[in-house]
């Protein structure tokens, strides 16, 4: 009997943990972090002010604009909600209000867009047609500079050529001048053996007439 009111008993405590805990886990699922929620609106900052009564205050990030203060968080943040939806619906209004400006602006950025469009291809057109006549250009000059190297080669060589022909005329003509001079030497001893000769030959001429007149 003591046993099974024990056993009673225990799942009696077991149950009413296993409720308790499921309490507690419901009752922290279900609790509002309302300080993240502030943190994930940036467009606010949320402060704290430390005392007997804490209270919170909201403004806007940008222009600091007070926006809530109250002791009671929930209400700040529904403000900051509030605010917030009221900036968008602004912001919304002026966009749909720029909406009918900025369809004309598009119109006239296409319209602008097809004529410069046009514009480029005809320029690109062009461009390209010019592009062939340098090409064509710079094929013919390339042609010239190699035909004009050619000649300038082909010159090159004549000169070296003849170079090479002056230096052996230059040569030649040293030759023949030590020729000339040398002929010069060797008319000049001639000329002195015939004029020995001649006067030998009026010696033995000389000589011989006496011969004669002594033989008489």
């Amino acid at each position: 009997m003591i046993s099974t009111i024990g056993r009673v008993f225990t799942v009696l405590v077991a149950m009413s943990s296993v409720a308790f805990m499921s309490f507690a886990i419901s009752r922290w699922v279900t609790i509002p972090d309302r300080a993240s929620e502030a943190r994930q609106l940036d467009e606010f900052t949320l402060t704290k002010t430390e005392g007997e009564t804490p209270s919170w205050s909201a403004a806007k990030r940008l222009s600091g604009e007070s926006v809530s203060t109250s002791i009671n968080m929930s209400e700040v943040l529904e403000a900051m909600y509030k605010r917030g939806t009221q900036d968008a619906q602004t912001e919304l209004t002026l966009h749909q209000e720029e909406i009918p400006f900025l369809e004309k602006d598009i119109a006239a950025a296409k319209a602008s867009i097809e004529q410069d469009t046009a514009a480029v291809v005809t320029r690109a057109e062009q461009l390209l047609a010019q592009m062939k006549q340098l090409d064509e250009l710079v094929d013919k000059l390339t042609t010239d500079a190699e035909r004009e190297k050619a000649v300038a080669q082909k010159t090159q060589q004549t000169r070296e050529r003849r170079r090479s022909d002056v230096y052996r005329v230059r040569e030649e003509i040293a030759e023949v001048v030590s020729d000339k001079f040398r002929a010069s030497q060797l008319k000049s001893q001639l000329t002195d053996m015939v004029r020995r000769v001649q006067g030998n030959v009026v010696k033995l001429q000389t000589r011989q007439q006496q011969l004669k007149e002594s033989l008489q």
